[in-house]
């Protein structure tokens, strides 16, 4: 009954009512003069009472008017604040977008047997950009200085100021799944395969295979494959690179860390083949006809052990391999140590690879002026002046064409500067 009145009067209602309750108080005597005293005061307090109930709940009403009318703009920021959390969200991809990029100025000085001394300078220069497309993918792509050379980057300096080659380094779609320690690479790409002491007995450091590759660590298991393109051919048989790699990393002496596996990787389709004839062989056999005498299996063995020093740390490495596809000329190793101490870094490696052991255009470009057919030492050094800047030297005393040619000597010295963005 209440509500209804409330609802009839409107927001005058206490006016009203106040001068019912005024009359009747003022005429009741009149109409009611033979009526008891008791009577008419009970009906003055029900009035009056009625009148108090009705007074609050007009205040009741006030103030759930000012309560509504005070959070409004409340709610209005909360959901502007939704919004701008959803913008966030959204551009959090954007953010997360990395860059790199670096840049080597080198000075190089030969010294080869039966050869005029010669000295050149030498620049490589690398961008990069990664962009997380999804919460399980990532984008990458880079260019780089060079040439169509698949294991360098270096553009060498002198002639008549020419324009430099740019080329794509780098363009991949890597996959994050929801297994734990697995990444999936698809497009060109940097060598997923260990390589020990980072050496290139196998494979140059600036090798970038094209294909699929997948990598997978679980505590101290870690398993690396790829399958990857050599030479995609229109009218024959394509080569590939097809490998796999079973390690395993595990802490041993308290700080020290050791890993150790084994590697197989083959070459399908080299043998012989008419799609590929190089003009250069790099240190492997090639018949009359310019074609490759044997296969390439690779069986490799690794390890590399690495441990605390009172100045620094020491690394001591080794990699063997074996072409299980030649009959001779099939084997190569390398052992090595690094020593950092403070800003400093020092390595040594003795290497020696016979003219099958390994697939030539893809091994280290440096030692011995690149390819197989050789053996001898490397020295090497450098320094850091900040996180970004390094000097560093490098020192190559090689033979090279023992098995094939006439055996010559061959020395190379590397100064280079660095610097990383």
């Amino acid at each position: 009954m209440n509500a209804i009145l409330l609802r009839a009067l409107g927001s005058n209602f206490s006016t009203l009512h106040k001068a019912l309750i005024l009359s009747l108080c003022l005429f009741a005597p009149l109409g009611w003069a033979d009526a008891r005293d008791d009577t008419i005061a009970a009906l003055r307090a029900q009035l009056e009472a009625i009148s108090e109930r009705l007074e609050r709940l007009e205040a009741q009403q006030q103030a759930s008017l000012e309560v509504s009318a005070s959070t409004a703009p409340a709610v209005q920021a909360t959901a502007e604040q939704v919004a701008e959390a959803k913008i966030a969200a959204a551009n959090t991809l954007d953010r997360s977008i990395s860059y790199d990029a670096d840049f080597r100025y080198r000075f190089e000085s030969f010294d080869i047997q039966d050869t005029p001394a010669r000295h050149r300078n030498r620049v490589r220069a690398r961008v990069g950009i990664k962009a997380p497309v999804t919460a399980t993918t990532l984008l990458g792509f880079g260019l780089a200085s060079g040439s169509d050379d698949p294991v360098s980057s270096h553009q060498s300096l002198g002639d008549d100021f020419s324009s430099k080659q740019v080329n794509i380094d780098q363009a991949y779609l890597r996959w994050q799944p929801t297994a734990q320690g697995m990444d999936v690479f698809a497009g060109k790409f940097k060598n997923p395969l260990y390589r020990a002491g980072g050496s290139g007995l196998l494979w140059d450091g600036d090798l970038r295979p094209e294909g699929v590759a997948v990598k997978y660590a679980r505590d101290d298991l870690f398993v690396n494959a790829l399958g990857t393109w050599i030479n995609e051919s229109k009218s024959g048989d394509d080569v590939l690179l097809l490998g796999a790699q079973l390690g395993l990393q595990k802490s041993i002496l308290s700080n020290a860390s050791l890993t150790t596996g084994v590697g197989y990787y083959q070459y399908t389709g080299i043998e012989n083949s008419a799609e590929l004839m190089p003009e250069k062989s790099g240190g492997n056999r090639l018949t009359a006809e310019g074609r490759y005498v044997s296969g390439f299996d690779l069986l490799e063995g690794f390890a590399q052990l690495k441990f605390p020093t009172a100045s620094g740390s020491t690394t001591l490495y080794g990699s063997y391999v074996q072409n299980l596809a030649a009959s001779d000329y099939d084997t190569g190793y390398i052992l090595g140590a690094k020593l950092g101490i403070g800003d400093w870094s020092m390595g040594w490696a003795y290497q020696e690879l016979e003219a099958d052991a390994v697939y030539a255009i893809l091994t280290d470009s440096d030692f011995a002026g690149g390819g197989t057919d050789s053996q001898g030492h490397k020295l090497s050094a450098s320094y850091s002046l900040n996180k970004k800047v390094k000097l560093g030297a490098t020192l190559f005393l090689n033979d090279r064409d023992r098995d094939l040619g006439n055996d010559e000597d061959y020395q190379r010295l590397m100064l280079d500067l660095v610097v990383k963005y």
